[in-house]
């Protein structure tokens, strides 16, 4: 191989190198809360006659936003002419190992097993009240950082043997319900001491204190419960989710014939490390009269990190349920394959620099054996979407390995030039 063949194929190299980015895209949770049919008994036990009709909150992702939680955490929430009543089922298999250490109100609350709210009933995402409550039932309430402050607050706790329960009653300020769309800003955040694992409702980066990161609450707004019932195998390729909708009409305020007769859509979006691994579908269904499951198919295209958000929007495209991103991790062989392509990169460069002679030709050897199991490895990633996870995972070994090998390669040829 010549200098002048080296050149050419390192030539061909970075063109075909793809510049990777990380998927910032991020559009937090919303979700529409109804009218409660009849007020919940704020005891701890969350019923699920007493919350059928309250909406749920999209399922929690890890803090950080790069993992599903071990310990799932269910949301409720509904509101009446008086106050906003939450309630979340924290499930934890080992009940009887929950921090429940502090028992002072105002205390540290959130250093036990606990449960926090951030709550922004102007929507400005300026500031907010922060409730925090342990498995005990101790509150803790601060606006923002500041806990001098106080909050007019209900609140009861409830152990299981799947783990706890809580239920809240947040009063109106003046006793006044918000308008029909008003919109209130909301943060929710768990933490599970045990397992040493924070998990939040929208996704947070570094802390639960992120105020542009909370979600949206929509007073009076197209009343569905949505769920996911179950969100796939979240792998490379086609997927397919399934979402349930259930209307929360009032008895007395069916909807009317023209209601009847409009169309929701439920919308599902991957965001990837660049656009050629975005996607975006919906499905479009008559407005339901009664509790239906919707499939949802959608496609992971790209490796390593990626995200899923799936939306509920109305006949007039306003977004009136939206769940946080979920992330689909898949081994980032594509970065390891780039880097070792620079690597060899570099490699030829150097080659082509040394002088003719037995070191020139016996390096030759050895980069011509990494070229072809670069070749190879190459051809495997192209039926990545074919792979199990432990066979995408060996190839990204493989391929660490090869650039390592390509970086040895490249300071002995360093060592050998003039």
């Amino acid at each position: 191989m010549s200098a002048k063949h080296a050149i050419v194929l390192l030539a061909l190299l970075l063109a075909t190198s793809t510049v990777l980015c990380a998927a910032e895209f991020y559009t937090p949770p919303v979700v529409s809360v109804p009218l409660l049919r009849s007020s919940p008994v704020v005891d701890g036990k969350v019923e699920a006659e007493e919350w059928r009709f309250a909406a749920v909150l999209s399922d929690f992702v890890l803090l950080g936003g790069k993992g599903l939680p071990a310990l799932p955490t269910t949301v409720y929430i509904g509101y009446d002419s008086q106050a906003v009543y939450v309630a979340a089922k924290l499930f934890d298999p080992q009940p009887n190992q929950l921090r429940r250490a502090v028992t002072e109100p105002d205390g540290e609350v959130w250093r036990d097993d606990c449960l926090e709210l951030f709550i922004d009933t102007k929507g400005e995402r300026r500031t907010y009240a922060r409730l925090a409550v342990n498995a005990l039932g101790t509150k803790y309430d601060s606006e923002g950082r500041d806990a001098a402050a106080n909050f007019q607050w209900d609140v009861a706790t409830s152990l299981a043997p799947d783990g706890w329960s809580v239920e809240i009653r947040l009063p109106f300020a003046q006793q006044t319900a918000p308008q029909p769309g008003d919109r209130w800003i909301l943060g929710v955040a768990r933490n599970a001491v045990r397992v040493s694992e924070l998990s939040t409702w929208a996704r947070h980066q570094k802390s639960f204190h992120e105020l542009q990161s909370f979600g949206t609450l929509i007073f009076g707004g197209t009343p569905y419960r949505v769920g996911i019932d179950d969100i796939g195998a979240m792998w490379l390729g086609d997927n397919s989710a399934f979402v349930s909708v259930m209307p929360l009409f009032q008895p007395s305020t069916p909807p009317t014939a023209s209601q009847a007769s409009e169309w929701v859509k439920l919308n599902v979006r991957v965001m990837s490390r660049d656009k050629r691994g975005h996607f975006f579908n919906s499905v479009k269904k008559e407005m339901p009269s009664q509790i239906i499951q919707i499939p949802v198919p959608y496609s992971v295209k790209q490796d390593d990190l990626s995200t899923v958000t799936f939306s509920l929007t109305d006949h007039d495209g306003v977004v009136c349920w939206r769940s946080g991103p979920y992330p689909v991790n898949v081994p980032a062989v594509s970065q390891a394959l780039q880097q070792a392509e620079q690597d060899l990169g570099e490699a030829l460069v150097a080659w082509a620099r040394l002088p003719d002679g037995h070191p020139k030709q016996q390096t030759q050897k050895l980069l011509e054996h990494l070229l072809e199991g670069w070749r190879h490895l190459g051809e495997r990633y192209q039926i990545r979407d074919r792979m199990t996870r432990s066979e995408l995972q060996s190839l990204l070994l493989q391929t660490e390995l090869m650039g390592e090998q390509a970086q040895m390669l490249l300071g002995d040829i360093t060592g050998q030039g003039p």
